[in-house]
């Protein structure tokens, strides 16, 4: 077992866990691990469609240190007056199976507790908590984990039930939905999907909640198949494999599709999208090497990113901020942020990318020289070199130095 993984990331476990009862009214194991990332949702995807055996070889630390974590978090839940039930793991689809965590024992007991208000506590109406609000319950279990016959045979029994019932409508929209996904593969109506799934979203959150992310992520991975082999271009808007593979949760999939674009690298929106995929998946060497590859070749856009309140990288957001306090504009532009980060991180900052012939561009030239000379390749001839084409870069060098 490698050493790292009996570490888990530091988390705020109580906010994580505080904000999960909030919006699902419960703790539930693998939510938990999908919101604090030890749990990747491709991953998960895979497990729940039958693509992997379990779920122990894909989490993101030791299945020691994951069973203390979903431990401690039950110990603050029973902590909030919940009591654990039990909970058990079945595939999707309409063959239902039950799924296995893995051989751990203790990772294994972890994953079927599920954290949720004693039955005093729930504060149903008792006309109302029926046959009705259960075969609610029963339509968006089916509607998430996609068991097509059971979401028809229970809005029918609904529909018997209580002919007028409020949500009806739109979870009979959604069958339809659901209904349409072989049409579109036939019929090439990708765009005219594409809309349709935009359109049902807001329907899906407010009938399924946080699932809203299960139902819509299988038909968006669909669509995204439909969409293989569509170049990206002028007039092609969003209609690409990789964005749809985004809203699926599908990142490596989505990098992937964007690899596969021939001149991906000459489209910002296909490096951000990149970058973005990368970061998801733990590879910040690959995000970071897109976004400083936007800053010499299309810096607004890499202007753009860093200012963004969602930016994933935050280490990389608060340099951004620090060098544009340093009051060089006029002598330090976007351009060169990725030179100037070698003096904070040479290890992790040197990762542009170099294509073509570099030689007549002074700012690759700068790079390259300020990356050997904080590399401990210092020579005269090199801090001449770099105080010709670039003196403001030398002096920060010379800072760097001295203060190293």
């Amino acid at each position: 077992m490698d050493p790292a993984r009996d570490a888990i990331p530091d988390q705020e476990l109580r906010p994580l866990v505080d904000r999960l009862l909030l919006e699902q009214g419960r703790l539930d194991p693998l939510e938990l691990l999908l919101a604090a990332d030890l749990l990747g949702y491709e991953d998960y995807v895979a497990w729940r469609t039958g693509g992997r055996s379990d779920l122990q070889g894909v989490l993101r630390a030791s299945p020691k240190a994951i069973a203390g974590f979903l431990e401690d978090a039950g110990v603050y839940a029973r902590g909030q007056k919940l009591v654990a039930v039990a909970l058990s793991h079945n595939a999707w689809g309409d063959r239902e199976r039950p799924l296995s965590i893995g051989p751990h024992t203790e990772l294994s007991r972890a994953c079927t507790l599920v954290y949720a208000p004693p039955p005093e506590r729930c504060q149903l109406d008792l006309f109302q908590d029926s046959t009705a609000l259960l075969l609610e319950e029963e339509v968006r279990t089916a509607l998430v984990e996609h068991r097509m016959d059971r979401a028809r045979d229970r809005v029918a029994r609904l529909m018997h039930h209580e002919p007028g019932h409020p949500r009806l409508g739109g979870f009979l929209r959604l069958i339809q939905t659901l209904d349409d996904v072989d049409a579109v593969g036939r019929d090439g109506r990708v765009e005219e999907r594409w809309r349709e799934l935009e359109g049902i979203g807001p329907l899906a959150g407010e009938l399924l909640g946080h699932r809203a992310r299960d139902f819509l992520g299988t038909l968006w991975a669909g669509l995204a198949e439909c969409l293989t082999g569509r170049a990206f271009g002028p007039g092609s808007g969003d209609f690409h494999a990789a964005i749809a593979w985004t809203r699926a949760g599908r990142w490596e999939r989505a990098r992937e599709a964007i690899e596969s674009e021939p001149d991906w690298l000459d489209q910002p929106v296909l490096v951000l999208v990149h970058a973005e995929a990368c970061w998801r998946v733990r590879d910040p060497f690959g995000a970071r090497r897109d976004w400083l590859w936007l800053c010499r070749e299309y810096p607004s856009a890499a202007e753009r990113a860093f200012r963004a309140p969602a930016f994933p990288d935050r280490r990389l957001a608060d340099l951004w901020a620090a060098f544009g306090d340093l009051g060089l504009e006029d002598e330090l532009a976007t351009e060169d942020f990725p030179a100037w980060l070698l003096l904070e991180d040479p290890k992790a900052f040197a990762v542009i990318r170099e294509t073509g012939d570099t030689s007549s561009d002074d700012r690759a030239t700068a790079y390259r020289l300020l990356h050997a000379l904080v590399s401990g390749d210092d020579t005269i001839d090199r801090r001449r070199e770099l105080g010709e084409i670039q003196p403001i870069l030398l002096k920060q060098f010379l800072a760097y130095r001295r203060h190293a």
